[in-house]
């Protein structure tokens, strides 16, 4: 069993609180694991469940406010300019 197999193997042995051993040397190596009534248990969440709430999607970061300063002369490059600045995030201007 390579190290990663292994891996896994030792966090859901310590999930379910079941004790996790590994014998013999590379690349023979092994995990036996041994439940003992009273001390293992099912946890609340299922794997499944577990790994749909990592992978799920994560709500995109909110949108910077970009000032814009109007020119008659020179719009273009101004907005270029307001494009090219660092926004500046402001998490407390609620605007309604």
């Amino acid at each position: 069993m390579n190290r990663e197999h292994r891996k896994i193997i030792h966090k859901l042995a310590e999930v379910y609180g079941i004790e996790s051993v590994s014998y013999d040397s590379e690349p023979k190596r092994n995990v036996v694991i041994t439940a003992v009534r009273g001390k293992a248990a099912c946890p609340n969440l299922t794997l499944t469940a577990v790994i749909e709430r990592e992978t799920a999607g994560r709500a995109p970061p909110p949108i910077a406010h970009i000032k814009q300063h109007s020119s008659k002369n020179d719009c273009g490059s101004n907005w270029l300019k307001a494009v090219k600045e660092e926004p500046t995030i402001d998490y407390f201007d609620v605007q309604d």
